[in-house]
């Protein structure tokens, strides 16, 4: 073990605190100039305090960092009781690793053989340290700053999942088990390449421990998701089944309600008052009962072979009728089915027919058409409709671009992003004569 004096004692503690602080004001946020000049300050009384409970200070570091938590919020909070942690763990390693760095270059360059001949450069082996230290948190810096999305997104992960106590827990298990190597090599004189070994192996441990959590957190969310996904694949199959449930009803009530109307007339005409029997002739042919179920438009829909698909034509059918646009279905078979990915084509073919109501609200032609077509085992699903608008091809698919206003535009976006995951999907989109075609084109794989 080498003995620094006070002076080169106190260096040393205050290069490592401040690195310690200035990484978890970074991490947690509160890194600015006012809470710079707070940290330098703060290191400085830190490292006067180093200089007598030498290696012990991360301890009373964490001790304090605790009891301000259950001071000021009542509890330990575990998100940056957890950032901490991890700081003052790495930072441990980082200098040990510039210490056992510092004393080769020292005993390299002035061909020192035994600690005791190291003790005469002591201010050399500072510098070194103190060196090595800032390059290897300059390096994480970097690494840090050029995956920073990944770092972020597996937190947030942590966070919606409340993995943050075990996470907590975790780093604890590590910093004590690292506390207590070091507190043993003090006590027993373990050599500096024993704990650098034991070191090395802990640092070994940590990277397993963060790929292992990081690939918990993944997998955990892919199954939230998974499962997430297949509720709301449910809930929408139930509903558009009931739409078409209410479709089939609305027909079979419209067939019976005009013959109702005709038995009504016949008696009318037979033996009742001349203005009862005008009032039931006015309202057989009330335009508002002949609905275009039963003509040409939507009638084919009966035709498609998936009944969430048909569901979800019927549902935009009667929005579009709605808003006085008229959806037509064209179909070049008698039967159209689609046997995979159904789902994601559902949440595509709703986009596309939600962006077309939309855009055909502010043209004059109110005139919407969804063509379905075979052709050798490939699917195509077409959404023709009307525009005012210039559309740049090339632009259209990315978010919040819209020709329907600003930070509107995610329909298409989400269009995109669906067909890009798979890769027998491909959309193509034609405008031309104030028209806009979307074509979703599935080649059915075996």
């Amino acid at each position: 073990m080498l003995d620094f004096g006070v002076v080169d004692t106190f260096y040393q503690g205050f290069a490592s605190i401040l690195v310690v602080l200035l990484w978890y004001c970074f991490l947690s946020g509160l890194l600015n100039w006012m809470s710079f000049l707070k940290i330098v300050g703060a290191t400085f009384i830190w490292g006067i305090l180093s200089v007598l409970v030498a290696d012990f200070i991360f301890l009373i570091m964490i001790l304090m960092n605790f009891a301000c938590q259950l001071i000021q919020e009542k509890k330990l909070n575990y998100a940056k009781s957890s950032i901490f942690l991890s700081v003052v763990t790495i930072q441990i390693l980082i200098g040990n690793i510039a210490m056992f760095v510092g004393r080769m270059i020292v005993r390299g360059l002035y061909d020192v053989s035994n600690l005791m001949g190291m003790q005469h450069y002591t201010h050399e082996l500072l510098i070194v340290y103190i060196a090595v230290l800032l390059t290897i948190n300059g390096i994480l810096l970097f690494f840090y700053r050029r995956y920073w999305n990944k770092v972020s997104s597996v937190a947030q992960k942590i966070k919606e999942l409340n993995l943050n106590k075990s996470l907590f827990e975790l780093i604890l298990i590590l910093y004590v088990a690292i506390e207590s190597i070091m507190l043993i090599s003090l006590n027993e004189n373990i050599t500096a390449t024993i704990q650098l070994a034991l070191i090395t192996a802990f640092i070994v441990m940590l990277l397993m421990m963060l790929w292992q959590m990081v690939f918990f957190v993944r997998s955990y969310m892919k199954k939230q998701e998974a499962s997430y996904q297949a509720q709301q694949n449910a809930q929408l199959n139930d509903y558009l089944k009931s739409v078409e449930r209410q479709y089939l009803e609305l027909r079979k009530f419209k067939h019976d309600y005009k013959n109702l109307m005709l038995s009504l007339q016949d008696s009318l005409t037979n033996g009742n008052s001349p203005e009862q029997t005008e009032y039931f002739k006015e309202l057989i042919a009330q335009s508002a009962v002949e609905t275009s179920l039963d003509s040409g438009k939507i009638v084919k829909v009966q035709h498609l072979g998936n009944e969430t698909l048909r569901g979800l034509i019927v549902q935009k059918f009667l929005d579009a009728q709605a808003q006085g646009i008229n959806l037509t279905v064209e179909l070049n078979t008698e039967n159209f089915v689609i046997h995979h990915e159904l789902v994601d084509i559902i949440r595509i073919v709703g986009n596309l027919l939600d962006n077309a109501i939309e855009a055909t609200q502010a043209t004059a032609d109110k005139q919407i058409i969804c063509a379905f077509n075979t052709l050798n085992g490939t699917k195509e699903i077409s959404v023709r409709n009307p525009t005012n608008q210039k559309i740049d091809a090339n632009k259209v698919f990315e978010l919040g671009v819209s020709t329907k206003g600003a930070q509107r535009g995610f329909g298409l976006s989400n269009v995109h992003q669906l067909v890009v995951q798979h890769r027998n999907f491909f959309l193509d989109m034609n405008s031309q004569d104030n028209q806009v075609v979307m074509t979703l084109t599935v080649v059915e794989e075996d």
